[in-house]
């Protein structure tokens, strides 16, 4: 445990000690005094990167050494409190962190309470689900019909999804001679404005220009709504269902449905 002259009452260690966050503390010139047990774990795990031996060294260093731009630092400290943000250290570690002053029992401020909550491994799993939406969100599906694709559209459609989605069709549909697109609503939860243009008139514009049909299915009333602000182009084909787009899609490339008898 890290020895500290900074406070006045062993029973304030014992307490900062027990807590299960990762504390620094920082006194008003931004050294760092003293850290709880927890944080010392963590220090300790982080060596290799700090360049240091033991977290002991860590006492009496001041915070400018480990920013940039410490003139920043020190402007939020004074300015800014309380202050949350996400960090990453060494690309590798990523914390919640939350800054507030730390005044003695006269009411004067003498230093800094630093809380770390380390979200190293939730931050990596939510990038792995962040990821395998992301996958799923540009999911592009062969039909009965060779040169006809399903784009699914599921979820929450923002911005970055949309210009994502749309480089993978564009690249898909150049690379396959595809002839049609059959982009279907149903699936969506919600889509802004920006995203409802960058698919209805970018990507489909786009797709026209090399020669590609685009259909639209999975058309309901809430899916109009948002169309509505647009300048949706009133010449696509749009259907309720993907049984209807894909069939005026078979009549448009001269084939007829036939049920076979048993």
């Amino acid at each position: 445990m890290t020895e500290t002259t900074f406070f006045s009452h062993a029973e304030t260690i014992r307490v900062l000690n027990s807590l299960g966050d990762n504390i620094f503390v920082c006194d008003i010139n931004y050294n760092i005094v003293w850290f709880n047990e927890p944080a010392e774990a963590l220090l300790q795990s982080m060596m290799t990167y700090l360049d240091m031996g033991e977290p002991s060294e860590l006492i009496g260093r001041s915070i400018d050494n480990f920013h940039t731009d410490p003139s920043h630092q020190r402007n939020l400290l004074q300015h800014r409190l309380p202050h949350e943000s996400t960090i990453t250290l060494f690309d590798r570690f990523v914390a919640n962190i939350v800054i507030s002053e730390y005044y003695g029992e006269s009411g004067n401020k003498i230093g800094y309470l630093l809380v770390w909550r380390d979200v190293t491994e939730e931050q990596k799993e939510f990038e792995e689900n962040k990821k395998l939406v992301n996958e799923l969100s540009t999911a592009i599906i062969p039909t009965v019909i060779d040169n006809a694709i399903l784009i699914p559209l599921i979820g929450t459609m923002n911005d970055d999804r949309s210009e994502k989605l749309i480089e993978s069709v564009l690249n898909y549909c150049a690379a396959n001679s595809t002839d049609y697109v059959l982009m279907d609503f149903s699936g969506l939860t919600e889509m802004g404005q920006s995203s409802a243009h960058k698919l209805c008139e970018t990507m489909t514009k786009s797709l026209s220009l090399m020669g590609v049909t685009v259909v639209y299915v999975g058309i309901t009333k809430r899916i109009v709504q948002w169309f509505i602000h647009i300048n949706l182009d009133p010449t696509i084909p749009t259907f309720a269902t993907f049984r209807q787009g894909i069939n005026h899609v078979v009549n448009l490339e001269g084939y007829s449905l036939v049920k076979v008898d048993e």
